[in-house]
């Protein structure tokens, strides 16, 4: 491998994960390859051929957006390694926040104030059933959709809260919540359009 096809493969590979790097490599050697034949078959000396060869592959830095568009990144794939992270986006006992906040809705609701109480119930009930959704029988794909959109109308009302005047002191922590989630939910449906579903992990139906 020559220098300019090893450091035209650095730019093209940057921030693919690291079976997607490989995978690029034997494809782009291959090319190469053919690309250095034909041309020292037309009469090239092995530097000018090299120039050819590379040049017939195009920009790196195109051919890098366009393979991270349907090869997983190093980021994705980390997240899939990491298995359900949002479960764990808070704290180590997850099961802590919706606790607290159901314990609160009844104090509330004892002080006669109804309506800081509901607003309690409806937060910590969604929150709970988004870091505890491992343990629920969703591994279909059509199951999978329809549990996405009740975990996106959640996400909504919880965004709802944050900035509501009923919860502005609670403002921060609930959006503290929301955002780690909302950012795996992104990177899941990029892995999820460059996954067949055969391969994918119970995580990506959620």
């Amino acid at each position: 491998m020559t220098m300019q096809l090893e450091m035209w493969l650095k730019r093209a590979t940057r921030h693919l994960s690291w079976d997607a790097a490989a995978q690029v490599r034997s494809e782009i050697g291959e090319h190469y390859d053919a690309a250095l034949e034909s041309a020292m078959a037309g009469g090239a000396g092995l530097d000018e051929a090299d120039r050819v060869a590379i040049a017939a592959l195009g920009d790196a830095q195109t051919a890098n957006r366009q393979y991270r568009k349907v090869l997983l990144t190093s980021r994705e794939a980390r997240l899939l390694r990491e298995g359900n992270w949002e479960a764990r986006a808070v704290c180590s006992r997850r099961w802590l926040l919706p606790v607290s906040a159901w314990l609160a809705a009844i104090a509330f609701y004892l002080a006669g104030s109804i309506v800081m109480a509901r607003v309690l119930v409806v937060g910590g009930t969604a929150i709970g059933v988004i870091f505890f959704a491992t343990f629920l029988p969703v591994y279909t794909p059509a199951r999978g959709r329809v549990f996405r959109g009740v975990k996106r109308v959640m996400l909504a009302v919880i965004l709802l809260l944050a900035f509501s005047p009923l919860t502005l002191r609670w403002s921060g922590l609930l959006f503290s919540c929301v955002w780690p989630v909302a950012w795996i939910e992104w990177t899941r449906a990029s892995i999820r359009r460059k996954l067949p579903v055969e391969k994918w992990p119970k995580q990506l139906y959620l």
